[in-house]
């Protein structure tokens, strides 16, 4: 038999991972889970299928598919998304998905795809979360205006097995009800934002809402259940163009801007930029609860 000769072409490449599926045979035992895993990956390819994609192969517990436009990639991600949250097993049981997509050059041969591009795709993905799907800046100019309003960018990024850093946006997949709104993003002001992520859901702080809380406290902004965070644990502000965390704890908070070695702060406080994490009285390596934020613009 003659093998199919390759083919070169560009195209949207999706990946797609359910997470937290391991942990689902333990507490569910074999067949209810894989019931349950098996349910999910069939409203992927379903997700697939109905926005005109071809699904090249599942992964595991996921699936890499592709698609002639940026468009089909988005309303199969926001899909899936929607599709793995509505189950009420999975939303039981923490069962969430990742999704991640690029726009670029693949070498197609026969059922099977390779290049630069599918690795990129699949480091978005890995970077992706409940409610938002992360999507490389190739992509992101290629949607249509019904998608440019969930696109937020996001900080470059370097990728395992890409040697330039990777630009990337976010695409949010999850209810509007699910983001909390401080302050207002607009990608054509210019204007300074931060986006802050915890427990599912976002905040965003510049410059018309200036101050986040953080705690364990009832009435703070963003409540901390690690038993090593106070009660008015820190604030994150925005003071003259600069964003500015204040620690206001008994065991400090411990601060990662990414590339850049941890440190703790306690009593002070600090100008904080790019891409991070802070933990609460305690190491990030050892915490119960991170809060991660992006500085935009």
């Amino acid at each position: 038999m003659s093998r199919v000769p390759p083919v070169s072409k560009e195209c949207a490449v999706l990946f797609a991972d359910l997470v937290g599926s391991t942990q689902l045979y333990e507490r569910m035992g074999d067949t209810a889970a894989f019931a349950l895993i098996d349910r999910c990956l069939r409203a992927m390819r379903d997700s697939v299928v109905g926005s005109s994609g071809r699904v090249i192969k599942m992964t595991g517990d996921g699936l890499l598919a592709t698609f002639r436009a940026c468009d089909h990639a988005a309303d199969t991600a926001l899909a899936i998304h929607r599709d793995i949250s509505g189950l009420p097993l999975a939303h039981h049981f923490s069962l969430g998905v990742r999704t991640g997509f690029h726009f670029g050059p693949v070498i197609e041969t026969g059922d099977d795809i390779y290049g630069e591009s599918v690795n990129i795709a699949a480091r978005l993905s890995e970077l992706g979360s409940h409610g938002r799907a992360i999507v490389s800046t190739e992509a992101a100019v290629r949607l249509s205006e019904h998608f440019q309003h969930m696109v937020r960018p996001m900080p470059p990024r370097v990728v395992k097995g890409v040697a330039r850093s990777v630009e990337m946006c976010e695409l949010r997949c999850e209810h509007s009800e699910h983001v909390t709104h401080i302050g207002g993003l607009n990608l054509n002001t210019g204007k300074q934002e931060m986006r802050v992520y915890h427990g599912g859901r976002v905040w965003l702080v510049g410059a018309e809402h200036t101050r986040l809380r953080m705690g364990r406290d009832a009435g703070v902004d963003i409540l901390v259940k690690d038993a090593r965070a106070s009660r008015q644990h820190c604030d994150l502000e925005f003071r003259r163009d600069r964003f500015i965390l204040t620690d206001r704890s008994s065991n400090g908070t411990f601060v990662t801007i990414e590339g850049q070695h941890e440190f703790a702060l306690t009593r002070e406080e600090v100008v904080i930029d790019g891409h991070g994490w802070l933990a609460f009285g305690s190491p990030r390596s050892a915490a119960s609860d991170v809060v991660e934020f992006f500085c935009l613009g």
